[in-house]
């Protein structure tokens, strides 16, 4: 059995029929005189005693390190975020207040599985009608043989019908009806659509009149609000930002600019463009907007797969089948059609008090390349951080330095301030090469690398894409000479042929080998196998790999050493030497005599038993043959470290125990 409202346009709200679905829970007022929750409310509400188990001992002092067991309940330590921040070279992702409040809310709403399709379950075909129909509740062919459908009350039924309806096809799902009560009943649900209902003043309007352009249903704009809370900065774990959470490559695949001075991802306009077109291809593919969302969730070729293994087009039916879908996807078309009742009823959910923010509001002005936005929103008598907020694609608090860039000002204030505006500026740029990093081009320029962190507000450590145009002080001036050659340490020598050349490659942090050896012309096998790499481990940065390239390769955007300092055999004599005397020690050649070990030769140099286990590879215990070669690193007499490594240049040595001698 199930309800069915007839309608004869999908697009068309109405009022809904009865719910049939597999739990149905009462609803509660909402007292008119309760305060309107704000972020600081779920704040408290997420950091509050029923979230953070009571300590079952007396608060004392902090244990001592190593610590004893602390009681049962104790709080944990906690953590330190800076030290894994620089273990994962990378900042640690910050998931945004009301997602994250919602996240853990679902950890309780929905603790088991939803009750799925058993093999072998029948169902009743409806008769065919004509017109169309919007079904709500769960018809038959969800109801698992032998058992039998839970019935509703007049009062429950009477009230789903007197709910608005948004403009997609809403099904009341039990998902559907559980979130409806968590945003009705739960204390930490008000708060959170609450804030929603207020955020959604700012960019709802802009972004429905988008939808409603491109003829797509209006109340999508919900999909973005589940995406991001409406923070335009907000960014995933997985590396997607903004509004509707676009991943880079997924972006620029649909239009959007992401590089280092501008990420159109936070641009409210432009990605909810973006986001149209995208949408539009998945409802061509899907044909329905429950798929659509589904397949912006989880991917669209996963959720292909799925439909076509178990033989359905139909998202009710695959979110109910043993892994159909993942279980987030599960939630987020029911998550999307219940904020979309909510916000089309705000006054039966206790919203109808809630004060919308304002609507973005803007004029947009073309400035010249660098310009600081400092000086715009001084010009226009705002805060950097006002400025800021009407303009959150621009990342790096200036226009990028390429070329002319767009800025939104306070409405009414644009021409006004081109006006007043320089119209140049007195910065170098440059284009960073393959293997540049900050450190390098201000040591080339002969600059300050705080001075061009500063200028393009980059952060200490951040690793700069190749072809980013970096500005530079005006007085910057490239050096006419190299700085000293590095010297170089191989595995094995190479020597070019005829149609080839050799060049040096410094690694920086964050290089992947098969970047490298696409940007030098090579494979990746070929470059691992001329440097002896492991090609599944990271590579360090200051590592320097050789690589024999066509003679000619243009090698004009990466970074090469074309003329090295010396070029030494990784574990050669002449290697040892070199990086000894660099410490202000010599590598020496002892012939073994009867009786010797390692320990007792060491002792006779001042090295330490396991100091020569480690440079001689054996135990210091064994037995040495009468005659065998055994090696020590000694102090020199002069126990400062000579400039060169060349072995003509160390003084003598003196042994440091000489009584030891024989």
């Amino acid at each position: 059995m199930s309800y069915r409202l007839r309608s004869f346009s999908p697009m068309r709200r109405a009022t809904s029929a009865a719910f049939i679905g597999l739990f149905f829970f009462g609803f509660s007022a909402i007292a008119a005189e309760e305060k309107v929750p704000t972020e600081a409310d779920l704040l408290a509400l997420e950091m509050g005693p029923e979230s953070i188990p009571a300590a079952s001992h007396a608060q004392g002092k902090k244990p001592k390190t190593p610590a004893a067991t602390l009681p049962s309940g104790a709080p944990r330590a906690p953590e330190n975020q800076r030290a894994r921040n620089s273990i994962r070279e990378a900042p640690l992702p910050e998931e945004e207040l009301t997602l994250r409040a919602l996240r853990r809310a679902e950890q309780a709403l929905f603790p088991e599985r939803l009750p799925g399709i058993s093999a072998g379950f029948s169902w009743d075909i409806p008769a065919p009608n004509e017109g169309k129909e919007t079904i709500f509740g769960l018809p038959g062919l969800f109801t698992p043989l032998g058992t039998p459908e839970p019935g509703l009350d007049q009062a429950e039924i009477d009230w789903l019908r007197s709910l608005t309806l948004p403009d997609l096809p809403v099904r009341f799902d039990s998902r559907v009806v559980t979130y409806l009560k968590f945003y009705r009943d739960s204390p930490r649900g008000r708060a959170i659509a609450a804030i929603w209902a207020r955020r959604s003043g700012r960019f709802v309007p802009a972004i429905q009149a988008e939808l409603r352009r491109a003829s797509l249903p209006s109340d999508l704009v919900w999909l973005s609000l589940i995406e991001s809370g409406h923070d335009p900065l907000v960014k995933s774990p997985a590396g997607a930002v903004g509004l509707w959470q676009f991943l880079p490559e997924s972006g620029r695949l649909y239009g959007l600019t992401v590089d280092a001075w501008v990420d159109e991802r936070r641009d409210p306009i432009a990605s909810t463009r973006a986001a149209i077109r995208f949408l539009s291809d998945l409802y061509q593919r899907f044909g329905n907007w429950e798929l659509c969302m589904a397949a912006y969730n989880m991917g669209y070729a996963g959720l292909s797969r799925s439909l076509t293994k178990y033989n359905t087009n139909s998202y009710w039916v695959l979110s109910r089948l043993e892994s159909g879908i993942p279980w987030e996807t599960a939630l987020y078309v029911p998550k999307i059609f219940a904020l979309a009742i909510v916000m089309n009823n705000r006054s039966a959910f206790g919203l109808d008090r809630v004060t919308p923010d304002l609507p973005i509001a803007f004029d947009t002005i073309s400035v010249e390349p660098g310009t600081p936005l400092s000086e715009i929103a001084q010009l226009a008598s705002i805060s950097l951080d006002e400025l800021r907020a009407l303009n959150p694609m621009l990342i790096r608090d200036r226009i990028a330095p390429s070329s002319k860039g767009q800025v939104r000002v306070p409405r009414g204030k644009g021409s006004a301030i081109l006006a007043r505006l320089p119209k140049t500026r007195n910065y170098r740029t440059v284009v960073l090469r393959y293997g540049e990093n900050i450190a390098s081009l201000a040591a080339e320029y002969e600059v300050k690398e705080s001075d061009v962190l500063s200028l393009n507000r980059f952060g200490a450590g951040e690793r700069i894409e190749p072809g980013t145009v970096i500005l530079l002080p005006e007085r910057a001036r490239k050096q006419r000479a190299e700085s000293l050659p590095p010297t170089i340490v191989v595995p094995k020598k190479l020597l070019p042929g005829p149609s080839q050349k050799l060049v040096y490659y410094e690694v920086q942090a964050g290089d992947v080998l098969e970047e490298i050896a696409s940007e030098l012309g090579l494979s990746a096998s070929r470059l691992a196998w001329d440097n002896a790499l492991d090609v599944k481990a990271r590579l360090r940065a200051g590592m320097i790999l050789q690589a024999l390239v066509p003679a000619e390769r243009d090698l004009s955007a990466i970074r090469v050493i074309r003329q090295p300092g010396p070029v030494l055999l990784g574990g050669s004599p002449e290697f040892h030497e070199h990086f000894e005397a660099l410490r202000g020690y010599r590598r020496i050649e002892v012939t073994a005599k009867k009786g010797d070990t390692l320990a007792s030769i060491g002792r006779r140099y001042g090295v330490t038993p396991g100091s020569m286990e480690r440079i001689n590879h054996r135990s210091q215990s064994t037995p040495l043959a009468v005659g065998e070669t055994i090696i020590v690193y000694t102090q020199l007499k002069d126990e400062s470290a000579p400039n060169s490594g060349a072995a003509a240049m160390l003084p003598e040595l003196a042994p440091v125990r000489p009584e030891l001698l024989p």
